[in-house]
């Protein structure tokens, strides 16, 4: 299956292999990042359960349109296997009670080419 590109970067998509589902490889470390640090400060949230659905409930309480995003959506930023528009990322930012330019500038450096878990030592 050839690679699509999004933002640079080469993402294979899931297929169909002799009936078995062949699972998204070689996912882009960067993407990955992303969700992590979107994953890590909705379950940092204090005053909501640490569920996707409530997340989203608890957002649209609070101001964001009930449309904002879909479970699956946020799943699917959250594991890596997409990237979030502008409008989503600010929306994000919201809803896990920062400010967008502190989100910004944290997805912003997952795309860096340092990776912070190197500590500079050769092996």
């Amino acid at each position: 299956m050839e690679p699509w590109w999004c933002f640079g970067t080469s993402v294979t998509l899931c297929g169909m292999v002799g009936g078995m589902t062949v699972r998204k490889k070689d996912l882009d470390p960067a993407l990955r990042r992303v969700g992590a640090i979107v994953k890590r400060h909705r379950r940092d949230l204090i005053d909501i359960k640490p569920s996707r659905s409530d997340f989203i409930l608890a957002a649209v309480s609070s101001g964001l349109r009930a449309d904002w995003i879909s479970e699956k959506s946020l799943a699917n930023i959250e594991n890596g296997y997409n990237f979030p528009s502008l409008r989503t990322l600010y929306n994000l930012a919201i809803a896990c009670q920062m400010s967008p330019m502190d989100l910004f500038e944290e997805v912003a450096g997952a795309f860096s080419s340092y990776d912070s878990t190197d500590d500079g030592s050769e092996e």
